[in-house]
């Protein structure tokens, strides 16, 4: 079976967009059956393009090309909380409210990161903490698919 994260972020342009494309960068290096996908509480019109530029320029500097990759942002939908097995929101300051709003009965079923967005925090802080923070939950998720084979 392939496990399906859904990783969530308010624009679906920047953090959620990098998580979802280094899981699966990393997953496939490993060889494991892991999908991630990416979309948006709440979308703006105010994206420059499918994807951030901190995400694209911080992907070429790790040499992952996401040249078939890019396409527009996508609305988060009820039923994505039962076809992923594990929802996480990229900030809990940010998206536990905007879960309140949007999903009030699945506010407390995801599981929340702490990564602010752009105009709160320089990327050039934030990315590396999120590059980490995927590369180890990749790691976690192989380490417990070892212990139930």
């Amino acid at each position: 079976m392939e496990l399906r994260i859904l990783f969530i972020c308010t624009g679906n342009y920047y953090r959620s967009r990098f998580a979802e494309i280094l899981f699966n960068e990393l997953c496939q290096e490993e060889g494991i059956r892991f999908r991630a996908f990416s979309k948006g509480l709440r979308l703006s019109s105010n994206n420059k393009g499918p994807i951030s530029i901190h995400t694209k320029n911080y992907m070429e500097k790790l040499r992952i090309d996401i040249s078939n990759q890019l396409r527009m942002p996508i609305p988060v939908t009820a039923e994505d909380f039962d076809y992923y097995h594990t929802v996480i929101a990229m900030d809990e300051n940010e998206h536990r409210d905007l879960m309140k709003e949007t999903f009030p009965e699945m506010e407390n079923k995801i599981s929340y990161w702490l990564f602010a967005d752009d105009y709160i925090e320089a990327p050039e802080k934030v990315l590396p903490l999120l590059e980490k923070k995927t590369r180890e939950f990749v790691e976690q998720l192989k380490e417990e698919l070892h212990t139930k084979k």
